[in-house]
């Protein structure tokens, strides 16, 4: 079978849809040799995607969420003669005509919506979320078989949509570990001017995240206050959070270090007192099982999703609740019992999630998809 994968999302610096696509590809050559696999990437990827016997790299350097996506991208689809394509977002073209699973990650767009979750002008902006609409229930409507990272995204989907149940798969995802050698750990931190004690957030600053309320929380607490470090790879509403920390007089309680790679990333989750996931919307979560893997407790919104994926080894708090959020860091940086009963938990947990597993789901999928 002849399997095309949309690259043009890959790698870290894209956030969880970039890791996802990324450690699919990556699994998905050491466990297929019998499927012949076209990866549609783009320039600045092409070199950094592996390719091997059965994978092929084809150009198709087109930017997600655009014109030419819709009307350029169909055409470089269709002369590779799939047999199946796999889009890793909710983005195909409603012009491509042949057969296709996606992976819907989350809805998010459709749950939080307005000028205050953009920034963009309201023309541009609901333009676009007319767009958004129409293009995921098209996907919806046309793909094959849909893959969800979640029970409860399975259930949210097949709600709003009156889908079969047989049509999505859950494949949990997993935690990329990366080893640690002790001797770098303080250089690491010197690097980005990090100091000791910290709680540690990874992710974007879109309004849905709210991490504007652990700010907040922080200035209820009695000084001194552990910093809280926050790792963005996305330079989106960068500005605007940097703005509300001054209005608030936190800015001294938050250091934003941006984009860094793996090696680095895990040394700050080791070196943090704790992560804090105060997300109102997600489709998996796996910042704070990337922070369990690494021995680091968690703190999280006691929203469904992020309860059955982290099960009992988080602390769940009000994502409203300033004060309830407050309470838990304290229990955190302030007690020994609670911390090391969620990093033994947490160490658990994470044994249960892999990206290998999730590579074989998918294969399992597209085997199941082979015309006889």
């Amino acid at each position: 079978m002849r399997i095309g994968i949309d690259c043009r999302i890959w790698g870290v610096r894209h956030g969880g849809i970039g890791r996802y696509t990324q450690e699919l590809v990556q699994n998905l050559q050491k466990l297929d040799k019998k499927n012949d696999y076209v990866l549609f990437c783009r320039t600045t990827d092409f070199a950094n995607i592996p390719s091997g016997r059965n994978f092929r790299k084809v150009l198709a350097d087109i930017k997600h969420y655009t014109f030419a996506e819709q009307l350029k991208l169909p055409r470089i689809l269709a002369r590779e003669n799939l047999d199946l394509l796999h889009a890793p977002h909710f983005n195909v073209p409603v012009l491509y005509k042949g057969k296709f699973v996606t992976t819907i990650h989350d809805l998010t767009w459709h749950e939080i919506k307005g000028l205050g979750v953009t920034t963009l002008s309201a023309p541009a902006y609901y333009f676009k979320y007319i767009a958004y609409r129409s293009v995921v229930k098209k996907t919806v409507s046309r793909a094959v078989k849909i893959i969800v990272p979640s029970n409860t995204i399975k259930k949210d989907l097949i709600h709003r949509f009156s889908l079969q149940p047989g049509k999505v798969v859950v494949t949990y995802e997993g935690a990329t570990l990366q080893k640690l050698n002790i001797n770098f750990k303080k250089d690491t931190l010197l690097k980005y001017g990090i100091k000791k004690p910290y709680i540690l957030y990874v992710g974007s600053l879109y309004p849905h995240k709210n991490v504007e309320i652990v700010a907040r929380a922080l200035k209820t607490l009695v000084q001194p206050s552990p910093l809280l470090v926050i790792v963005s790879a996305r330079n989106v509403f960068m500005k605007r959070f940097e703005t509300f920390l001054k209005e608030i007089k936190a800015d001294n309680l938050v250091k934003m270090v941006g984009y860094i790679p793996d090696k680095d990333l895990a040394t700050l989750y080791k070196a943090s007192q704790g992560y804090i996931f105060p997300s109102l919307s997600e489709g998996f979560g796996l910042p704070g099982l990337e922070a369990m893997a690494y021995g680091t407790p968690v703190m999280a919104s006691d929203i469904p999703v992020l309860k059955e994926i982290y099960g009992d080894a988080a602390v769940y708090f009000n994502p409203r609740s300033e004060i309830d959020i407050a309470a838990k860091i304290r229990q955190i940086i302030s007690g020994e019992s609670l911390p090391k009963l969620l990093i033994r938990k947490g160490k658990e947990r994470v044994k249960k999630f892999s990206w290998e597993k999730m590579a074989k789901e998918t294969l399992t999928v597209y085997n199941s998809l082979r015309q006889n």
